[in-house]
């Protein structure tokens, strides 16, 4: 539970009004007259009353702001969920005001937009212990983290005499995490590879001979030394041993977003093609690792994903896609190609994802050594590619 900014703005009159007041109560004594003490007297209650309201509203008024992680798709619809539980004075009339990331588009139609939050205003009203649950709903709009970042509630006064603010700016536990579109990468299919080595694939000329999968009938092609004894004699029919197929395979995705000073312009092209290329690995099988050059606290000072394959492991990067923000703190891009070079697991082929000075090419020359295939991904705004990265040992040069 939180606790509140409280501020009260009262009415320019209130001053005027109470003097006046005061002045009626003495009048009425000069006049004998009992009805203007009445009055002065029910105006000087009225502000007293005013006065303790003031004093006492939001006091006992708690928000919850619970731990909740949705995760939406671009165009899925979803809501956010205020509880509150009020042990004061009961809140009549008042105005709540929620303002959050653009990632969600709220359906209010009346919210207003500035710069990158909106702010949705609806009306709110809650008795004495009681508890209730405000919703606000919206709809996916693009990637990134929405959280709500400000909470407002605007208590009026008694006849409009002022109003007391209840403000809370603070780190919401609720978060509306918005996956990346993707951006397809049309030559993608290239990436497939023939080559032997230890990666499951469905149609592969290689198979891993500790890998058994079962067995099948004979056929006069297959090898002898494939044959599998037991079987053919519980079946009594010759039967050939089967194994899984495999192939040279495994990626790593080193992202970069920008240098020290800059986000890329091209960052959310760049993301929404790893995005596609994540989906297709998966696929495919294929494993793959992801390098993010954003500060991270731990061993590996950079973002970074252990190879993997798989929903769970697809989930992991799309949600780490998704976390990226424009004023996140940068890690130096060949500081962390430097970093897999000589502490991570190698893969067979590296993906660059973002821009890359080619003065910093002897760190790509030391990857390449170690027979790693360098591919880079080439992004616009309709569709992305991956090229081939030619690499001359007497230079060191790429091209």
């Amino acid at each position: 539970m939180m606790q509140w900014k409280k501020y009260s703005v009262e009415n320019n009159y209130l001053p005027i009004t109470g003097a006046f007041a005061f002045f009626i109560c003495i009048a009425s004594f000069f006049f004998q007259s009992w009805l203007a003490f009445f009055v002065g007297v029910f105006i000087v209650m009225l502000l007293s009353f005013n006065h303790l309201y003031k004093l006492k509203v939001g006091e006992g008024l708690l928000f919850d702001n619970k731990k909740v992680r949705e995760k939406y798709f671009p165009g899925e619809e979803g809501e956010w969920v205020l509880d509150f539980h009020n042990k004061g004075v009961p809140i009549m009339k008042a105005r709540l005001s929620v303002s959050f990331h653009d990632s969600v588009t709220p359906h209010d139609q009346l919210a207003n937009k500035k710069s990158s939050i909106y702010e949705v205003t609806v009306p709110f009203s809650i008795s004495y212990k009681q508890k209730m649950s405000v919703t606000i709903p919206f709809t996916a709009e693009k990637r990134g983290t929405s959280r709500i970042s400000k909470i407002e509630l605007m208590i009026p006064h008694f006849f409009g005499l002022g109003e007391t603010i209840l403000e809370k700016n603070f780190h919401s536990m609720q978060e509306a995490l918005v996956y990346p579109k993707t951006l397809n990468v049309h030559n993608k299919q290239s990436l497939l590879t023939s080559k032997q080595g230890e990666s499951p694939v469905s149609l592969s000329l290689f198979e891993d001979t500790l890998s058994p999968v079962g067995t099948r009938e004979y056929h006069y092609s297959d090898s002898f030394n494939r044959i599998h004894w037991k079987a053919s004699a519980r079946r009594q029919s010759l039967q050939t041993k089967l194994y899984d197929k495999v192939t040279e395979n495994g990626w790593n995705i080193a992202i970069n977003i920008g240098d020290d000073s800059f986000i890329t312009d091209h960052l959310e092209e760049i993301l929404s093609g790893v995005a596609d290329l994540a989906y297709f690995y998966v696929k495919q099988n294929i494993p793959f690792s992801v390098c993010i050059n954003i500060r991270h606290a731990g061993t590996t000072p950079f973002y970074y994903i252990m190879p993997g394959t798989g929903k769970e492991h697809l989930q992991k990067v799309l949600e780490a896609i998704a976390l990226i923000d424009v004023h996140t703190s940068v890690y130096p891009f060949e500081k962390m190609l430097a970093y897999y070079a000589s502490h991570l697991e190698s893969q067979p082929f590296f993906l660059l994802a973002g821009q890359y000075a080619p003065e910093k090419r002897d760190i790509l020359r030391k990857i390449a050594e170690k027979g790693t295939s360098i591919y880079e991904l080439m992004v616009n705004e309709q569709s992305a590619s991956i090229v081939k990265k030619s690499f001359s040992p007497k230079r060191g040069m790429i091209s």
